[in-house]
């Protein structure tokens, strides 16, 4: 299947690792240009190296960025913009999260999970839409958790303000639609990345990792009986950045094995 997607100019926020990565290595196989940022320079460098083994280095640009840093943010989409040749599509995926009740949660750690779950959010759309706008279109995929509608009382800051960026893709989708702007969200449940890698060498380092994911699956009840994979979650952000999803705007899909409750 054709989706569309060649000579597209896609950015992913946060696409030195994990799904972020996944769907940076996918749109290149399908024919796009990519821009991934990250923080950590090393990782930085891994990540572009990897995907030189995918595609041209030509059709990649990799960039140091705080995404919640406004003028970073600016500097490094407009540099981005210039060497691939515009943009096309915005993938929100920088981001992670804090664990804690709500009395244990610092100032700082709140701060935190609100300039990672609104600001970064706000920024990158800001620094994209003249480009789409003037190209007559483009796609933004924010990424989400199924725990922005099921909340957990160990998880309070990141739920309630994941809650947040629900309402703010779907304001958005309305905003931006006169511009041919769709806008949607992929909600993951538990996914292998690397952040649960860190917990699993955290908690059980001497484990075998199928072992203890198995585990994990059984013990959160996931209905599909195991952990999802990052090319699983991937998979549906490339289709909703894809002409395939042309009428597609406002939208959650639920990358969670059948774990959501919510309606």
């Amino acid at each position: 299947m054709d989706l569309g997607l060649k000579d597209k100019v896609a950015i992913v926020m946060g696409g030195t690792s994990g799904v972020g990565l996944k769907t940076a290595e996918m749109l290149l196989q399908e024919g796009a240009k990519v821009a991934i940022c990250g923080r950590d320079r090393n990782r930085m460098d891994n990540a572009f190296d990897q995907l030189t083994k995918i595609a041209e280095p030509e059709r990649i640009f990799a960039g140091t960025c705080d995404v919640t840093d406004q003028n970073e943010v600016n500097d490094f989409v407009g540099s981005a913009a210039d060497a691939l040749g515009g943009v096309d599509i915005l993938i929100n995926s920088a981001g992670r999260s804090v664990m804690g009740h709500f009395f244990d949660i610092t100032d700082e750690q709140w701060t935190e999970q609100i300039q990672l779950k609104y600001f970064a959010i706000i920024y990158a759309v800001r620094a994209v839409y003249p480009y789409m706008s003037k190209n007559g279109g483009g796609r933004i995929i924010n990424i989400n958790a199924t725990l922005a509608k099921e909340p957990e009382r160990h998880m309070v800051a990141t739920a309630a303000t994941r809650s947040g960026l629900l309402n703010l893709s779907k304001t958005l989708a309305h905003e931006l639609a006169p511009d041919n702007i769709l806008v949607n969200s992929v909600s993951l449940g538990l996914i292998r990345t690397d952040q649960w890698e860190r917990r699993r060498m955290k908690k059980a380092p001497d484990a075998d990792p199928e072992t203890w994911y198995a585990e994990l699956a059984e013990k959160r009840k996931i209905p599909l009986g195991r952990v999802g994979e990052t090319e699983e979650v991937a998979s549906v952000i490339v289709f909703l950045a894809s002409n395939k999803a042309s009428y597609v705007s406002g939208t959650t899909v639920e990358v969670a094995g059948g774990i959501g409750k919510a309606l």
